[in-house]
C-alpha cells in the first residue's frame, strides 16, 4: 500500500507515540491532573505542562500557559470563533477555506455578523491584497487558512499579520496543513492565534489538537465544568489555560502527541516533504490529460491535486485503490468554496498528499499509475 491521503489524517506514526500512549495507560502513574496532591495527580498535571512546552517550543513560542488542548483542530477553531466574536462583528475570511472554518463563522452569520471573503487567483493564490478593499469599522480579524487542503497553497501570512497590525485586527490561523509539514515560528507574529492539528503532520493521535494565543485577547466562556480549583465559583476560571479545558484532559493521548513532536527533525522532514511534493508536481504536469489545481513555487504543503479530463474524481481515487493500492482522496475535501471557484463541485478533485514515511519509489510508482490511468481516458 502506498498512503498519499496525509492531509486528512498521517496513519504512519513514530514508534515512540505508541510507546507512550501505552507507557502512560500501563504504568497507572496518571490520574486526573489538578484533582489531588497524590503523585498519580501530580504527575499527570506535569506532565500535561510538559505536553504544552513541546508544542510551544515547535512553534517558537514562549509561554506554555497560552497552549490550549483540546481534541482537535474543529473544535479548538469553534472555541476561538465563540468565544471571541459577537454578532456585531465583521469578520474577513477566504474562499480557500475548510468547513472547520467556515461553519463555524456561518453560525456566527446566523447571529447577525458579517462575514467577506477574499478571492484566488488562476494560480491558488488567497488575494490577500484584497484585504484593504474588504475592511470596515467593524471588523474585528481575519480568519485563514496557513495553506489550502486542496491546492496545497501556502498563504503569506506575515503580509496578512502586517495588514491586521497596522489595522488594529486579529490573526486567527488554521494550521491544519503545515504545522509540521511547513515552516512555521511564531516568533515572526503577533496578536496571533495559531490552531493546530495532532493527527496530521505532527504524527500524534487522533484526537488530539488544540490552539496557541500570543497577544492581548478578550476571551469569553465557552464551556464550562470541573477545573479543579475555585470550585465554589459559578464560572469557569478567566485564565488560560483553564478557561477552555474545562473536565479531564486526555492525557495519555497528549503524551502521544508530544512523542510524536519531539520525534520530528523539523529540517530533515521540511526538505524531505519538499522535495518528494516537487517530484511528484514535476511528475503529474508532464502527463497528458491532466489538470492540476496545485501550482508550485517557493514553497507548498506536501499536495498535489489533479483530474483527468472527462472522469470523475472518485472514479479515479477508486482505480488507484482498487488497481494500484493507492490511498488518495477524492470529492470535495470539505471545502466548497474553494470547489466552487474551480467550477468542480460535481466531479471533485484527487488529492495526492504526503509525510515524511513517504519514499521516492512510492513516488515514481504513483506518478506512473496516474500516468496508465490518463492514458485510457
Amino acid at each position: 500500500m502506498i498512503y498519499l491521503d496525509n492531509a486528512a489524517t498521517t496513519i504512519q506514526k513514530p514508534k515512540q507515540v505508541a510507546e507512550a500512549i501505552y507507557e502512560a495507560i500501563i504504568s497507572e502513574q496518571y490520574g486526573n491532573p489538578s484533582r489531588g496532591a497524590y503523585p498519580q495527580s501530580l504527575n499527570s498535571l506535569r506532565k500535561l505542562y510538559e505536553v504544552r512546552e513541546s508544542i510551544a517550543n515547535f512553534f517558537g513560542f514562549d509561554d506554555p500557559l497560552k497552549v490550549i488542548l483540546t481534541s482537535n483542530i474543529t473544535f479548538g477553531i469553534n472555541l476561538i470563533v465563540e468565544s471571541i466574536f459577537s454578532s456585531d462583528d465583521h469578520i474577513i475570511t477566504s474562499l480557500s477555506e475548510h468547513n472547520s472554518v467556515l461553519r463555524p463563522l456561518y453560525n456566527l452569520e446566523k447571529k447577525g455578523a458579517d462575514l467577506s471573503f477574499l478571492d484566488i487567483d488562476e494560480n491558488f493564490n488567497i488575494k490577500i491584497e484584497d484585504l484593504k478593499k474588504l475592511i470596515r469599522p467593524n471588523t474585528r480579524a481575519v480568519v485563514i487558512t496557513a495553506a489550502s487542503n486542496v491546492s496545497g497553497k501556502v498563504t503569506n501570512l506575515k503580509e496578512v499579520n502586517k495588514f491586521t497590525l497596522e489595522n488594529g485586527l486579529k490573526l486567527i490561523v488554521d494550521g491544519a496543513q503545515i504545522a509540521g509539514a511547513v515552516p512555521f515560528n511564531l516568533e515572526d507574529y503577533d496578536d496571533i492565534i495559531f490552531a493546530f492539528t495532532g493527527h496530521k503532520s505532527l504524527h500524534g493521535p487522533q484526537g488530539t489538537g488544540g490552539f496557541i494565543v500570543k497577544g492581548n485577547f478578550e476571551f469569553e466562556q465557552v464551556f464550562s465544568g470541573g477545573s479543579g480549583f475555585n470550585t465554589f465559583s459559578k464560572e469557569q476560571p478567566k485564565q488560560l489555560p483553564e478557561l477552555f479545558e474545562p473536565g479531564t484532559a486526555n492525557i495519555h493521548s497528549f503524551l502521544g502527541l508530544k512523542a510524536g513532536i519531539e520525534a520530528i527533525n523539523p529540517k530533515e522532514v521540511f526538505e524531505h516533504l519538499d522535495k518528494l511534493t516537487r517530484m511528484l508536481y514535476e511528475g503529474l504536469r508532464k502527463i497528458e490529460n491532466i489538470e492540476l489545481y496545485t501550482k508550485l513555487e517557493k514553497i507548498n504543503a506536501p499536495i498535489v491535486s489533479f483530474n483527468i479530463k472527462n472522469a470523475s474524481s472518485q472514479e479515479i481515487s477508486d482505480i488507484l485503490w482498487e488497481e494500484y493500492n493507492i490511498c488518495s482522496r477524492s470529492a470535495s475535501h470539505c471545502a466548497p468554496l474553494f470547489h466552487e471557484k474551480m467550477g468542480t463541485e460535481r466531479r471533485g478533485i484527487v488529492r495526492l498528499s504526503l509525510s515524511s514515511y513517504n519514499t521516492e519509489k512510492e513516488i515514481i510508482s504513483a506518478i506512473k499509475s496516474v500516468e496508465e490511468i490518463a492514458n485510457n481516458y
